[in-house]
Protein backbone atom coordinates (compact mmCIF):
# COMPACT_ATOMS: atom_id res chain seq x y z
CA UNK A 1 0.00 0.00 0.00
CA UNK A 2 2.44 2.39 -1.18
CA UNK A 3 -0.24 4.99 -2.43
CA UNK A 4 -3.73 5.36 -2.23
CA UNK A 5 -4.75 4.18 -5.30
CA UNK A 6 -7.64 6.02 -7.62
CA UNK A 7 -9.61 2.88 -7.54
CA UNK A 8 -10.45 2.24 -3.59
CA UNK A 9 -11.98 5.63 -3.83
CA UNK A 10 -15.42 4.73 -4.02
CA UNK A 11 -15.69 1.05 -2.99
CA UNK A 12 -18.22 1.24 -0.08
CA UNK A 13 -17.18 -2.39 1.36
CA UNK A 14 -13.58 -1.88 1.79
CA UNK A 15 -12.09 0.65 4.30
CA UNK A 16 -8.92 2.95 3.10
CA UNK A 17 -7.51 5.80 4.90
CA UNK A 18 -4.54 7.21 5.72
CA UNK A 19 -4.61 8.78 9.05
CA UNK A 20 -1.41 10.97 10.27
CA UNK A 21 -0.06 10.18 13.93
CA UNK A 22 -1.79 12.87 15.35
CA UNK A 23 -5.05 11.54 14.59
CA UNK A 24 -6.28 13.86 11.44
CA UNK A 25 -7.22 12.09 8.28
CA UNK A 26 -4.83 12.62 5.33
CA UNK A 27 -7.01 10.38 2.66
CA UNK A 28 -9.44 8.64 3.14
CA UNK A 29 -12.14 6.37 0.40
CA UNK A 30 -16.00 5.96 0.53
CA UNK A 31 -16.42 3.05 2.90
CA UNK A 32 -14.06 4.89 5.35
CA UNK A 33 -16.36 8.41 4.82
CA UNK A 34 -19.39 5.58 5.64
CA UNK A 35 -18.27 4.22 8.54
CA UNK A 36 -16.93 7.57 10.07
CA UNK A 37 -20.31 8.89 9.67
CA UNK A 38 -22.26 5.69 11.61
CA UNK A 39 -19.78 6.78 14.66
CA UNK A 40 -20.56 10.12 14.57
CA UNK A 41 -17.02 11.49 13.61
CA UNK A 42 -17.87 13.00 10.38
CA UNK A 43 -21.15 15.25 9.16
CA UNK A 44 -22.01 12.99 6.16
CA UNK A 45 -20.58 10.53 4.12
CA UNK A 46 -19.87 12.30 1.49
CA UNK A 47 -16.44 13.93 2.32
CA UNK A 48 -14.38 14.04 5.36
CA UNK A 49 -12.27 17.60 5.71
CA UNK A 50 -8.30 17.55 5.78
CA UNK A 51 -7.41 17.79 9.08
CA UNK A 52 -10.36 16.19 10.89
CA UNK A 53 -9.55 13.84 14.06
CA UNK A 54 -10.36 10.24 14.15
CA UNK A 55 -7.95 8.79 16.88
CA UNK A 56 -10.70 7.40 18.44
CA UNK A 57 -12.25 5.47 15.91
CA UNK A 58 -9.88 2.77 16.44
CA UNK A 59 -11.19 1.07 19.29
CA UNK A 60 -9.47 -2.47 19.00
CA UNK A 61 -6.37 -2.06 18.34
CA UNK A 62 -6.49 1.48 20.03
CA UNK A 63 -5.00 4.09 17.95
CA UNK A 64 -1.97 4.53 20.24
CA UNK A 65 -0.91 1.15 19.65
CA UNK A 66 -1.68 1.64 15.60
CA UNK A 67 1.01 4.35 15.51
CA UNK A 68 3.84 2.88 18.03
CA UNK A 69 7.61 2.38 16.65
CA UNK A 70 7.55 -0.38 14.74
CA UNK A 71 10.75 -1.97 14.14
CA UNK A 72 9.44 -4.54 10.81
CA UNK A 73 10.22 -3.95 7.49
CA UNK A 74 8.28 -1.23 5.54
CA UNK A 75 6.06 -3.03 3.72
CA UNK A 76 4.65 -5.82 6.98
CA UNK A 77 1.92 -4.59 8.45
CA UNK A 78 2.34 -3.64 12.30
CA UNK A 79 -1.39 -5.31 12.41
CA UNK A 80 -2.98 -7.84 10.66
CA UNK A 81 -6.29 -9.30 11.20
CA UNK A 82 -9.38 -8.24 13.20
CA UNK A 83 -9.51 -4.34 13.78
CA UNK A 84 -12.61 -2.71 15.80
CA UNK A 85 -14.12 0.84 15.11
CA UNK A 86 -16.28 3.29 15.61
CA UNK A 87 -18.02 4.65 18.51
CA UNK A 88 -17.08 3.34 22.01
CA UNK A 89 -20.39 4.93 23.57
CA UNK A 90 -22.47 3.43 20.36
CA UNK A 91 -22.04 1.03 17.83
CA UNK A 92 -18.81 -0.50 16.54
CA UNK A 93 -17.83 -2.31 13.59
CA UNK A 94 -15.43 -5.49 12.91
CA UNK A 95 -13.70 -5.30 9.76
CA UNK A 96 -10.80 -7.57 8.81
CA UNK A 97 -7.54 -5.96 7.21
CA UNK A 98 -3.99 -4.55 7.80
CA UNK A 99 -2.66 -1.22 8.90
CA UNK A 100 0.97 -0.09 7.54
CA UNK A 101 3.19 2.10 9.89
CA UNK A 102 5.34 5.22 7.91
CA UNK A 103 7.63 7.60 9.55
CA UNK A 104 5.03 9.87 9.85
CA UNK A 105 0.93 7.65 9.44
CA UNK A 106 -0.39 4.62 9.43
CA UNK A 107 -2.38 3.62 6.20
CA UNK A 108 -5.22 1.17 6.86
CA UNK A 109 -7.01 -1.03 4.31
CA UNK A 110 -9.97 -3.31 5.57
CA UNK A 111 -13.09 -5.01 4.54
CA UNK A 112 -15.76 -4.10 6.63
CA UNK A 113 -18.89 -5.67 4.33
CA UNK A 114 -18.70 -8.91 6.69
CA UNK A 115 -22.02 -9.53 8.19
CA UNK A 116 -20.93 -13.19 9.30
CA UNK A 117 -18.15 -12.17 10.76
CA UNK A 118 -20.03 -9.40 12.93
CA UNK A 119 -23.11 -11.98 13.73
CA UNK A 120 -20.71 -14.68 15.15
CA UNK A 121 -18.75 -11.72 17.36
CA UNK A 122 -22.16 -10.67 18.75
CA UNK A 123 -22.66 -14.29 19.35
CA UNK A 124 -19.45 -14.37 21.29
CA UNK A 125 -20.17 -11.33 23.04
CA UNK A 126 -23.59 -12.73 24.07
CA UNK A 127 -21.97 -15.53 25.61
CA UNK A 128 -19.42 -13.43 27.71
CA UNK A 129 -21.95 -11.65 28.96
CA UNK A 130 -23.92 -14.75 29.89
CA UNK A 131 -21.04 -16.07 31.26
CA UNK A 132 -20.27 -13.32 33.45
CA UNK A 133 -23.60 -12.65 34.21
CA UNK A 134 -23.34 -16.20 35.43
CA UNK A 135 -20.21 -15.94 37.11
CA UNK A 136 -21.42 -12.57 39.18
CA UNK A 137 -24.19 -14.68 40.29
CA UNK A 138 -22.22 -17.21 41.29
CA UNK A 139 -19.81 -15.02 43.09
CA UNK A 140 -23.18 -13.36 44.86
CA UNK A 141 -24.38 -16.84 46.15
CA UNK A 142 -21.28 -17.45 47.46
CA UNK A 143 -20.48 -13.70 49.22
CA UNK A 144 -24.18 -15.21 50.67
CA UNK A 145 -23.26 -18.28 51.74
CA UNK A 146 -19.68 -16.90 53.12
CA UNK A 147 -21.84 -14.40 55.28
CA UNK A 148 -24.38 -16.67 56.21
CA UNK A 149 -21.17 -18.57 57.84
CA UNK A 150 -19.59 -15.94 59.06
CA UNK A 151 -22.81 -14.91 60.79
CA UNK A 152 -23.61 -18.34 61.96
CA UNK A 153 -19.71 -19.20 63.27
CA UNK A 154 -20.07 -15.59 65.09
CA UNK A 155 -23.30 -16.75 66.45
CA UNK A 156 -21.93 -19.90 67.67
CA UNK A 157 -18.92 -17.90 69.47
CA UNK A 158 -21.58 -15.20 71.49
CA UNK A 159 -23.08 -15.22 74.72
CA UNK A 160 -26.90 -14.39 73.32
CA UNK A 161 -27.85 -12.41 76.20
CA UNK A 162 -25.35 -10.11 76.89
CA UNK A 163 -23.32 -10.17 73.36
CA UNK A 164 -20.28 -11.10 74.57
CA UNK A 165 -18.39 -14.39 73.78
CA UNK A 166 -19.15 -17.59 75.52
CA UNK A 167 -17.02 -20.26 76.73
CA UNK A 168 -16.20 -21.52 73.41
CA UNK A 169 -14.83 -18.22 72.09
CA UNK A 170 -12.58 -17.77 75.18
CA UNK A 171 -11.40 -21.24 74.70
CA UNK A 172 -10.20 -20.56 71.03
CA UNK A 173 -9.01 -16.76 71.72
CA UNK A 174 -6.63 -18.15 74.80
CA UNK A 175 -5.44 -20.90 72.93
CA UNK A 176 -4.56 -18.53 70.34
CA UNK A 177 -3.12 -15.58 72.61
CA UNK A 178 -1.42 -17.79 74.37
CA UNK A 179 0.43 -18.94 71.05
CA UNK A 180 0.74 -15.27 70.08
CA UNK A 181 2.81 -14.80 73.44
CA UNK A 182 5.23 -17.19 73.20
CA UNK A 183 6.39 -16.01 69.65
CA UNK A 184 6.33 -12.40 70.76
CA UNK A 185 7.59 -12.38 74.26
CA UNK A 186 4.55 -9.71 74.96
CA UNK A 187 2.85 -9.97 78.24
CA UNK A 188 -0.33 -11.79 78.15
CA UNK A 189 -3.02 -10.74 81.48
CA UNK A 190 -6.56 -11.77 82.12
CA UNK A 191 -8.78 -11.22 84.28
CA UNK A 192 -12.48 -12.57 85.75
CA UNK A 193 -14.97 -10.81 87.39
CA UNK A 194 -18.16 -11.78 89.27
CA UNK A 195 -20.76 -9.90 90.32
CA UNK A 196 -21.48 -9.51 93.93
CA UNK A 197 -24.69 -10.89 95.58
CA UNK A 198 -26.21 -11.56 92.07
CA UNK A 199 -28.55 -14.09 93.18
CA UNK A 200 -30.41 -11.84 95.89
CA UNK A 201 -30.94 -9.53 92.91
CA UNK A 202 -32.46 -12.65 91.15
CA UNK A 203 -34.22 -13.32 94.27
CA UNK A 204 -35.43 -9.78 95.04
CA UNK A 205 -36.15 -8.40 91.76
CA UNK A 206 -36.51 -11.26 89.19
CA UNK A 207 -34.74 -12.78 86.69
CA UNK A 208 -35.27 -10.39 83.95
CA UNK A 209 -34.14 -7.72 86.02
CA UNK A 210 -31.07 -9.94 86.35
CA UNK A 211 -30.79 -10.56 82.69
CA UNK A 212 -30.74 -6.46 83.01
CA UNK A 213 -28.00 -6.16 85.10
CA UNK A 214 -25.80 -8.73 83.30
CA UNK A 215 -26.32 -7.10 79.98
CA UNK A 216 -25.50 -3.23 81.51
CA UNK A 217 -22.45 -5.17 83.15
CA UNK A 218 -21.11 -6.33 79.84
CA UNK A 219 -21.83 -3.19 78.08
CA UNK A 220 -20.11 -1.33 80.85
CA UNK A 221 -16.75 -3.59 80.48
CA UNK A 222 -17.10 -3.35 76.87
CA UNK A 223 -16.75 0.68 77.13
CA UNK A 224 -13.17 0.06 79.15
CA UNK A 225 -11.48 -2.43 77.17
CA UNK A 226 -9.81 -2.09 73.81
CA UNK A 227 -11.02 -3.87 70.55
CA UNK A 228 -8.08 -6.24 70.63
CA UNK A 229 -9.34 -7.66 74.23
CA UNK A 230 -11.78 -10.19 74.79
CA UNK A 231 -14.72 -10.40 77.08
CA UNK A 232 -16.57 -13.53 77.73
CA UNK A 233 -19.42 -14.74 79.71
CA UNK A 234 -18.12 -17.26 81.71
CA UNK A 235 -20.92 -18.94 83.77
CA UNK A 236 -23.81 -17.12 85.07
CA UNK A 237 -22.51 -13.82 86.62
CA UNK A 238 -19.30 -14.48 86.05
CA UNK A 239 -17.28 -12.53 83.04
CA UNK A 240 -13.34 -12.91 81.84
CA UNK A 241 -11.34 -10.73 79.94
CA UNK A 242 -8.27 -11.21 78.14
CA UNK A 243 -6.01 -8.82 77.52
CA UNK A 244 -3.02 -9.29 75.05
CA UNK A 245 0.52 -7.38 75.36
CA UNK A 246 -0.78 -6.10 79.21
CA UNK A 247 1.26 -6.47 81.56
CA UNK A 248 -0.49 -7.11 85.40
CA UNK A 249 -0.28 -3.91 86.62
CA UNK A 250 -1.79 -2.44 83.07
CA UNK A 251 -4.59 -5.08 83.24
CA UNK A 252 -5.62 -4.40 87.14
CA UNK A 253 -5.92 -0.86 86.32
CA UNK A 254 -8.65 -1.74 83.45
CA UNK A 255 -10.36 -3.91 85.78
CA UNK A 256 -10.61 -0.93 88.55
CA UNK A 257 -12.06 1.13 85.95
CA UNK A 258 -15.29 -1.61 85.06
CA UNK A 259 -15.39 -1.94 88.95
CA UNK A 260 -15.52 2.01 89.48
CA UNK A 261 -18.17 2.24 86.51
CA UNK A 262 -20.44 -0.69 87.79
CA UNK A 263 -19.77 0.62 91.46
CA UNK A 264 -21.39 4.12 89.36
CA UNK A 265 -24.26 3.03 87.99
CA UNK A 266 -27.52 2.25 89.09
CA UNK A 267 -29.16 -0.46 86.77
CA UNK A 268 -33.08 -0.27 86.41
CA UNK A 269 -35.47 -1.32 88.12
CA UNK A 270 -32.81 -1.65 91.20
CA UNK A 271 -33.05 1.08 93.79
CA UNK A 272 -29.07 0.89 94.46
CA UNK A 273 -25.84 0.58 92.35
CA UNK A 274 -24.35 -2.81 92.21
CA UNK A 275 -20.90 -4.31 92.84
CA UNK A 276 -18.56 -6.42 91.05
CA UNK A 277 -15.15 -8.54 92.45
CA UNK A 278 -12.21 -8.92 90.67
CA UNK A 279 -8.89 -11.58 90.14
CA UNK A 280 -6.32 -10.74 87.86
CA UNK A 281 -3.68 -12.63 86.18
CA UNK A 282 -0.26 -12.32 84.21
CA UNK A 283 0.58 -15.49 81.89
CA UNK A 284 3.69 -17.53 83.20
CA UNK A 285 6.20 -18.78 81.51
CA UNK A 286 5.10 -22.17 80.17
CA UNK A 287 1.78 -22.08 81.81
CA UNK A 288 -1.06 -23.43 79.85
CA UNK A 289 -4.48 -22.03 79.41
CA UNK A 290 -6.14 -23.80 82.30
CA UNK A 291 -3.65 -22.81 84.67
CA UNK A 292 -3.91 -19.50 84.01
CA UNK A 293 -7.56 -18.73 83.92
CA UNK A 294 -7.17 -20.58 87.42
CA UNK A 295 -5.16 -18.53 88.85
CA UNK A 296 -7.25 -15.67 87.44
CA UNK A 297 -10.30 -17.19 89.82
CA UNK A 298 -8.27 -17.95 92.94
CA UNK A 299 -7.77 -14.32 92.82
CA UNK A 300 -11.23 -13.25 92.32
CA UNK A 301 -11.70 -15.72 95.58
CA UNK A 302 -9.69 -13.56 97.58
CA UNK A 303 -11.23 -10.37 96.30
CA UNK A 304 -14.83 -11.34 97.78
CA UNK A 305 -12.98 -12.89 100.55
CA UNK A 306 -11.44 -9.78 101.54
CA UNK A 307 -15.44 -7.95 101.07
CA UNK A 308 -15.69 -7.90 97.59
CA UNK A 309 -15.94 -4.95 95.26
CA UNK A 310 -12.44 -4.52 94.79
CA UNK A 311 -9.66 -5.98 92.62
CA UNK A 312 -7.41 -8.18 93.54
CA UNK A 313 -4.08 -9.15 91.75
CA UNK A 314 -2.49 -13.08 91.52
CA UNK A 315 -0.50 -12.53 94.58
CA UNK A 316 -1.11 -8.96 96.09
CA UNK A 317 -3.89 -6.90 96.62
CA UNK A 318 -4.15 -4.05 93.65
CA UNK A 319 -6.86 -2.01 94.71
CA UNK A 320 -9.85 -1.81 97.26
CA UNK A 321 -12.67 -0.13 98.08
CA UNK A 322 -15.67 -0.51 100.82
CA UNK A 323 -17.27 -3.80 100.76
CA UNK A 324 -20.69 -3.45 99.12
CA UNK A 325 -23.98 -3.50 101.16
CA UNK A 326 -25.78 -6.63 101.22
CA UNK A 327 -29.05 -5.13 100.94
Amino acid sequence: MSTFAAEFEPLLAVLVAVVNLDGTVRECNAGCRSLLHEAGLCSGAEAVADGAAIGTFFIQPAFSALIAPWSGAADEPCHAGLLTVGDRNGRTRTLRGRVWRTSDSIRVLAEHDIAELERISESILEIGREALQGQSELGRTNLALRQREAHMEESALTDVLTGAGNRRRLDQALTAEIARARRSGEPLSAFMADIDFFKRVNDRFGHPAGDQVLVRFAALAHGQIRTTDILARYGGEEFVVLLPNTNLAAAAATAERIRAAVAAEIIAPLPAPISASFGVAELDPDEDGAGFIERADRALYAAKNAGRNQVVAAGAAIACSEPANEA
